[in-house]
């Protein structure tokens, strides 16, 4: 059922009301109009559907045609729907125009409509030079190299679109390499957000290799692949003085373009963000947060990614009430629910947060975040994907256990697990970037230790609450999201618990 989701999401009601076609939108009683509604209410079990409208389950011959029927529709609006709204870029217009321009063009040449599908063609060629489309320039050239070569016998152009054509391969096949190399590095940290050395290493190495066609070529995908390696050197390892300085020259690379290039600008103003916040330049990261929600369309997945990383300035800047009223926003909006499991589990983990600082006080008029009481023992179930993240994300899910164990004046229950936490902590949290995570469970690990009296724990935790002062966030070379709450506040919130 995802496909005719993210079709319906797509093909609005306004959209094809205003392309004036018959069918969906014309009659408002028709079964095919109930399984519209249906799907963009987010009503989408198929075996419920396929009850409701035909008493049949969703295996029925007359459910699946009804079902291919809405598809195909569906796909025949995406290439007539008007793509002139504000929050389309320039670029994005241009390749969706280009698109269906070349597809009528590659099927009046099958119809021997040749000088139609010519003028369609120099269309295409005219905006994909300006914009940058490689693979419909070598798809375009490659066309009228054959039709000038072998229907009009015109040995100038002919040679013209071939010599064009050979270029678009090789720039073709450069944009490839640096694509293909980018997957590479990226596949493996999706739900994991340790540091990855071995990133760090392939990335300088896969970069190096680049160098030259980043020279030679001003091209936009290129760049955009050769950029994001770049950064990889720094993001791999939490080098965030050093990747501000990548961010700032792909950023200055983009803006020079004659038209938006939205998606490396809104990419490299997050990443700068990113750094500036891990910086403590607080101002600056939203600055720049906020110049990058401008390429953004509310909903998309960078678009929640913005927000994440917003709820965490406003953590970070003790802004609690604003990041509450950001985590109602984000998680109420339609498409949330269509987001992968590890981004979902992010803002899970925003929301215990929440929770933990209403119950310390921290933050008013917080009853039931996202209108559901919440529950420690369902909130450690549904972390799924993180759970595997041991020195990652799984740190701050473990602190919030600890934390709400200590709340509920379950101290038995944190009594027994100090070997275990203790064990976790010399196994996972040893090597440099996980310094202050560890830090931060050795202190917490003197709760039990001194019977969680207060006077004793203070009297204890000074070296270790040096270490952690000594090793700041900005030196620190950790992930950004580890920290929802610095570890330092949340001390200081943790002992008035003790008073």
């Amino acid at each position: 059922m995802k496909d005719l989701t993210d079709l319906v999401q797509i093909v609005t009601k306004p959209k094809i009301r205003s392309a004036e076609l018959l069918g969906i939108g014309q009659n408002d009683h028709s079964k095919l109009q109930e399984f519209y509604d249906l799907i963009q209410k987010g009503n989408a079990n198929e075996d419920e559907v396929s009850q409701l409208l035909y008493h049949a389950d969703k295996q029925s011959p007359v459910y699946q045609k009804m079902r291919k029927n809405l598809r195909d529709r569906l796909v025949n609006y995406l290439f007539i729907i008007d793509q002139s709204h504000a929050s389309y870029t320039d670029r994005q217009r241009a390749y969706h125009e280009c698109c269906k321009d070349w597809a009528a063009s590659k099927m009046l040449f099958v119809k021997n409509a040749n000088h139609a599908a010519v003028s369609l063609s120099r269309k295409v060629l005219k905006y994909a030079r300006k914009f940058e489309f490689t693979d419909l320039l070598m798809d375009v050239h490659h066309q009228l190299r054959l039709y000038y070569g072998t229907i009009e016998g015109d040995f100038v152009l002919y040679q013209q679109h071939n010599r064009e054509y050979k270029l678009m391969v090789q720039r073709w096949l450069e944009e490839n390499t640096a694509e293909e190399l980018y997957i590479e590095l990226s596949i493996g940290s999706v739900n994991s957000k340790t540091t990855q050395i071995d990133v760090h290493t392939k990335a300088k190495q896969y970069f190096d290799d680049l160098k030259n066609s980043l020279e030679q070529y001003d091209s936009y995908h290129l760049h955009l692949c050769g950029r994001l390696i770049e950064s990889s050197i720094y993001s791999s390892v939490n080098a965030y003085d050093q990747l501000l300085l990548v961010c700032n020259r792909a950023i200055d690379f983009f803006t020079q373009k004659e038209y938006v290039a939205a998606v490396p600008l809104q990419i490299f103003s997050y990443q700068k963000a990113i750094c500036l916040l891990q910086l403590r330049d607080f101002l600056s990261a939203q600055e720049s947060l906020k110049h990058c929600l401008t390429f953004m369309r509310e909903g998309d997945f960078n678009w929640f990614k913005a927000y994440e990383l917003s709820f965490m300035l406003k953590m970070h800047l003790e802004q609690y009430s604003e990041a509450y009223d950001m985590f109602l926003k984000v998680t109420a909006h339609s498409k949330f629910k269509d987001l992968p499991d590890n981004v979902r589990e992010t803002w899970k983990i925003a929301e215990a947060y929440l929770v933990l600082l209403s119950e310390l006080g921290k933050l008013k008029g917080l009853t039931k975040p996202g209108e559901k009481s919440f529950r420690l023992s369902k909130f450690m179930n549904e972390i799924q994907v993180f759970s595997k993240d041991k020195a990652g994300m799984n740190v701050p899910v473990l602190i919030l256990d600890i934390l709400f164990q200590l709340l509920q004046q379950n101290f038995e229950t944190l009594i027994d697990r100090e070997e275990a936490i203790d064990k976790y902590r010399k196994r996972y949290l040893k090597d440099a970037e996980s310094t202050r995570s560890n830090v931060f469970l050795k202190m917490l690990l003197l709760l039990p230790r001194c019977a969680f009296d207060h006077a004793k724990i203070i009297a204890k935790s000074p070296k270790e609450l040096k270490r952690l002062i000594e090793t700041p966030i900005e030196l620190a070379n950790q992930v950004y999201e580890i920290e929802i709450i610095p570890y330092e506040k949340l001390w200081e919130y943790t002992l008035e618990v003790l008073l």
